[in-house]
């Protein structure tokens, strides 16, 4: 007799259809929680037991569940099916959906249905289902496919009585039977009062968990507050979890586990909010923000649903795994990603630059921000609104004074669109400068700005900011060597060089976005936003051209200390950081990226006793 899988709802559905899909399909399936699932409740990789040991599936595959909430029991289900099928498939080979730029084609698919598809051969259900996957199978790539239609669910759950019992509100016919059946055919025992109590068995834990999960649901409160478990300890990314249905003071809940840290309790509202992170593509969620964190002095492990900062630990984006989820009442949540300095910027130390307009100095602020957006593209109206912004900042003025110092006439001076081949402006790309002239019209001092969406393939939002300048076009050169000697007086002293920096740090991650996206504060992340600082020769001594000139001959970074030696190589730096920090925590880290730049270049502090 087919079960009634029809009280589960949606939810509960997919929830049985993940359980499943580990006990059939092995302890390697990765199961997805609420949210946006990019067309997949779990996905699993490698090979597998299933179908057969003489046929495994090997390779990557999806399934995904199909929920019908009124069984019709008539061709009416089948259509139904189709339709939901045809959806999935569709989107799939669409190279332009999410799912296919960000994510991966799968070489297998299982659809779960609580619809039972008659086998007519030729003409039922099964059959139609069968031949309509088989239509896309060359186009999508696909090795093999399967439907587990309602039948097939009740077949595999008497097969795997464990999952049955984890699901309340499957109660069949068959455990109603099987449960007279153990009442009539007892043993009399008077003095004794057997009662069956329908419900979860699973134990905290349960299996191979038991010395951390079971500790943990006692302190966080046990039955009264974190209520039955709902099914065993699943995989999840880098740790273990549990889910329990809540008890009768407290709420929904999920026990976390990261290997070598305790584990905690977190409310399934927050679980889920961290699960949503990064819009359902691959490595997103817990498996890139990393897991709640918890204070091992903290006498209770239960982070609430309450809970308005939730650190985290363990996952794959940022530089070391860890950062925060911030919850505010009416607001998205957002992820921010642990301050990070490190010492490889190398990815944009070229990009964007000339062969033939070759300047002296110049300083550059590289953004690369990894957002999950399907469909985006620069505007007009977006233009505006960053030409808006951007005149709002500091940074035209960071350009005239400089300007103004060294006496040129940055009068009238607007920011205009950099003209091809040095700039592109189209739907991707933007590019903006504002320079003021010198000697013979030529540019002396220049403020630059390029930006360029991801192109299908990545999800980096990618942006520049220049500051270049050329001596030359000061004033008449008359200085024979080379390298070339810039007078002191001329050089970018130690303050117009933070202010730059700062100015583009803000204007790199929070105004030039604003061409394409409305709010990049709440636009879901697909990684950590990093920075790389540079200080950088267009004339190196390597370069090829007659003029020559270093990096110390025209930044004054004497207040860092002194070189060891006369190297002529760049300086840079690079900053993992989080999106929207304030003007005093750019400051402070403006501060030490410098002196780490200093330090990784070689420049040597000394005490003020030393003459």
């Amino acid at each position: 007799m087919v079960d009634d899988l029809s009280g589960l709802g949606p939810q509960g559905f997919e929830r049985l259809s993940q359980a499943l899909a580990v006990r059939v399909l092995g302890p390697g399936v990765e199961v997805f929680g609420e949210g946006p699932d990019g067309g997949r409740e779990a996905t699993f990789r490698g090979r597998l037991p299933y179908p057969n040991s003489t046929e495994p599936w090997d390779g990557y595959g999806v399934l995904q569940a199909k929920y019908k909430a009124k069984i019709m029991g008539t061709g009416s289900d089948t259509a139904w099916l189709r339709q939901q099928v045809t959806a999935e498939l569709k989107a799939w080979s669409n190279p332009s959906k999410k799912r296919v730029l960000n994510g991966r084609v799968p070489e297998y698919l299982i659809f779960v249905t609580n619809v039972s598809l008659s086998a007519v051969p030729g003409q039922g259900g099964k059959d139609q289902i069968d031949a309509l996957i088989r239509s896309y199978a060359t186009a999508l790539g696909l090795k093999d496919w399967a439907v587990w239609d309602g039948t097939a669910v009740s077949t595999l759950l008497d097969s795997y009585p464990d999952v049955r019992r984890a699901f309340r509100a499957l109660i069949t016919p068959n455990e109603v039977l099987a449960a007279m059946h153990d009442r009539l055919t007892a043993p009399p025992a008077p003095s004794r009062v057997d009662v069956v109590l329908a419900g979860p068995q699973f134990r905290p834990g349960q299996p191979g968990r038991e010395a951390t999960f079971q500790p943990v649901y006692d302190v966080a409160g046990g039955a009264d507050r974190l209520g039955e478990a709902m099914g065993e300890v699943q995989e999840a990314g880098p740790g273990w979890v549990q889910h329990f249905a809540g008890g009768p003071r407290g709420e929904p809940t999920v026990l976390v586990e990261l290997p070598g840290k305790p584990a905690s309790a977190v409310a399934r509202t927050i679980w889920d909010d961290l699960q949503a992170i990064g819009g359902g593509l691959p490595n997103s969620g817990t498996i890139g923000i990393g897991f709640p964190a918890v204070n091992r002095a903290d006498p209770d492990p239960f982070i609430g649903s309450d809970r308005q900062v939730i650190e985290l630990v363990g996952g794959q984006w940022g530089r070391k795994g860890r950062g925060r989820l911030i919850r505010r009442p009416g607001e998205t949540p957002v992820w921010q990603t642990e301050i990070v300095l490190d010492s490889e910027a190398t990815r944009d130390k070229d990009s964007w630059t000339s062969l033939s307009d070759k300047r002296d100095l110049r300083l550059r602020v590289a953004g690369r921000i990894p957002l999950a957006v399907e469909d985006w593209a620069i505007t007009d109206p977006g233009r505006v609104k960053m030409l808006t912004v951007l005149q709002q900042t500091g940074m035209g003025e960071v350009c005239r004074r400089l300007a103004d110092r060294y006496g040129l006439d940055a009068a009238g001076v607007d920011w205009q669109e950099i003209d091809e081949s040095d700039g592109h402006n189209n739907s991707r790309f933007s590019a903006y400068h504002l320079s003021v002239p010198g000697v013979d019209a030529r540019p002396a001092v220049s403020i630059c700005l390029y930006m360029v969406l991801p192109d299908g393939y990545t999800t980096e939002l990618r942006t520049v900011v220049d500051l270049r300048v050329d001596f030359t076009a000061l004033g008449p050169n008359t200085e024979p060597t080379a390298p070339a000697q810039i007078p002191a007086a001329l050089r970018i002293t130690m303050t117009e060089l933070i202010e730059f920096f700062t100015q583009a740090w803000h204007v790199a991650t929070m105004v030039m976005p604003l061409a394409a996206l409305d709010d990049l504060i709440h636009t879901p992340p697909a990684g950590a936003p990093r920075l790389e600082f540079y200080i950088q020769s267009e004339r190196p001594e390597n370069g090829g051209t007659d003029r020559t000139v270093r990096p110390l001959d025209m930044v004054d970074l004497s207040r860092l200390g002194t070189p060891r030696s006369r190297q002529s190589r760049d300086l840079s730096v690079a900053i993992t950081t989080p999106l929207g920090l304030s003007g005093e925590d750019v400051d402070k880290w403006i501060h030490q990226a410098l002196d780490r730049m200093a330090a990784d270049f070689g420049l040597v502090v000394r005490p003020p006793s030393v003459k």
